[in-house]
């Protein structure tokens, strides 16, 4: 009786696939489709400016001519400088909030100190770029650690566990990085020298950048004197075990302090407390160092060679010179499309 039945499933599982077939080839010709109306438009638009050849050329020209004349003749250039500079969070804080003020000096309306600076030395635009160095990772990561170590919080729970480097580095601000490059546009009559002073003297001077270093040195101050503490205490007791086992009439006592490193003692825990210290003392030092100069130079301010294309004024102007053409000619067409309007 069951083989006289049809098989409907088949049947309709053919249908379903002749379908899903259709569906995916009215998708590629729709595609298809669409990229040939794209190309249809590029082409009308080359069309468009072969008819109206002339004025694309003409401005070209004259933008290019512009450049020219800017590149060989005016004296009135804007040269560009660069300089690497060390500074903290804070500091670099102030540092974009100071370029920012740079590049819109035109149009703000209030005076201050540093719009009086920079308009004094002609500073026509500033811009602020971290220089990412693993180390400012690695830095930034331990400091999270240490900070919530401060707070009494365990590092072994399952938050630090997934608190890894490499997602820590996709949360960091361009302000967490130590180094920071300075590019500026000045006139090439600028001095160096005198423009780097007044730029460091400025930001370093600045309420922010100097609470902070303030801050900073004073727990680091605090934290270096109960190194420099542990270190003397642990000084302090080895010398006094070694005098005792001296006057004991040990044998070998005046070796104590020497050859005790390889013996699992109490001279050998204190002899690698004190080295973990002495590190501990050296980072701190170096970050005083480093806070107590505030905003430092790393690269001094020089004049750097323009690379890029359009740093080139001849082609700058030019590429600037067609695209006006193209807006001029996509004018008159909608001109004409209006008057054909109005006239319908």
């Amino acid at each position: 009786m069951n083989k006289d039945v049809p098989n409907n499933n088949n049947s309709n599982d053919e249908v379903d696939l002749i379908r899903l077939l259709d569906y995916f080839k009215g998708g590629i010709k729709s595609i298809f489709r669409k990229l040939w109306q794209l190309i249809e438009v590029f082409f009308k638009f080359i069309v468009l400016i072969k008819k109206n050849w002339l004025i694309v050329l003409g401005i070209t020209a004259v933008g290019a001519i512009y450049g020219w004349y800017l590149d060989n003749f005016s004296t009135s250039e804007n040269l560009s400088y660069e300089m690497i500079v060390r500074s903290n969070p804070i500091g670099n804080i102030e540092l974009y909030a100071f370029s920012s003020e740079v590049n819109n000096q035109k149009a703000i309306n209030y005076k201050s100190e540093g719009i009086d600076m920079i308009k004094r030395l002609n500073v026509k635009t500033m811009s602020v770029t971290p220089l990412e160095r693993e180390e400012d990772v690695i830095n930034s990561y331990f400091d999270k650690i240490e900070s919530a170590v401060m707070r009494n919080d365990m590092t072994d729970t399952l938050y630090y566990h997934s608190f890894e480097i490499d997602g820590h580095k996709g949360k960091m601000e361009n302000t967490d990085y130590s180094l920071q490059a300075i590019k500026l546009k000045a006139p090439e009559n600028t001095s160096p020298d005198i423009l780097q002073k007044e730029l460091l003297n400025y930001l370093n001077n600045l309420p922010g950048v100097e609470a902070e270093v303030q801050n900073k040195l004073s727990i680091l101050k605090t934290y270096e004197k109960v190194l420099k503490q542990n270190l003397d205490n642990i000084d302090s007791v080895m010398a006094s075990r070694a005098s005792l086992n001296q006057n004991s009439g040990l044998a070998g006592a005046e070796q104590l302090l020497v050859n005790t490193a390889s013996r699992g003692n109490v001279e050998a825990d204190l002899l690698k407390y004190s080295e973990a210290l002495s590190k501990k003392l050296y980072g701190t030092q170096k970050k005083i160092t480093e806070y107590e100069s505030g905003i430092s130079v790393v690269s001094n301010l020089r004049h750097v060679s323009e690379k890029g294309v359009m740093d080139n004024k001849f082609i700058r102007y030019a590429i600037l010179a067609f695209g006006l053409s193209l807006l001029i000619i996509l004018l008159i067409e909608f001109n004409k499309y209006l008057n054909k309007y109005q006239k319908a």
